[in-house]
């Protein structure tokens, strides 16, 4: 598993722990996707301070949680991306479909919910 969690209120915080491509996307997606099902009355963050690389791969799967988040009326946000990370949401106007943010607690007030 290339992720871990924590659940603080009804909102899910998600860790993920590794670059964001291909070479690892099935396993991340199986994780998250197994996550929101658990939890699908929940909100979620990825907290990505950790992962210093996404490829195309990682950016469909963002797309996909968002949308299977979408199906429960929750939504996604993002959190802690670095350097590289933050230019590929710039250059793909991401946060245009999934708001970013610099850390959880940002996130968490965007969604009026609480920790």
């Amino acid at each position: 598993m290339y992720l871990n969690y924590e659940r603080k209120g009804n909102t899910v915080v998600v860790y993920i722990d590794s670059p964001f491509n291909i070479d690892n996307s099935e396993l991340i997606k199986k994780d998250v996707c197994s996550l929101i099902d658990q939890f699908r009355d929940c909100f979620f963050i990825l907290n990505m301070e950790r992962v210093e690389y996404i490829d195309s791969t990682g950016i469909v799967l963002l797309i996909v949680f968002s949308k299977k988040l979408e199906s429960y009326k929750r939504n996604l946000k993002v959190t802690n991306l670095g350097f590289a990370v933050k230019k590929v949401f710039q250059l793909f106007n991401l946060s245009e479909f999934i708001g970013a943010y610099d850390n959880e607690d940002e996130a968490v007030k965007s969604m009026d919910v609480s920790l």
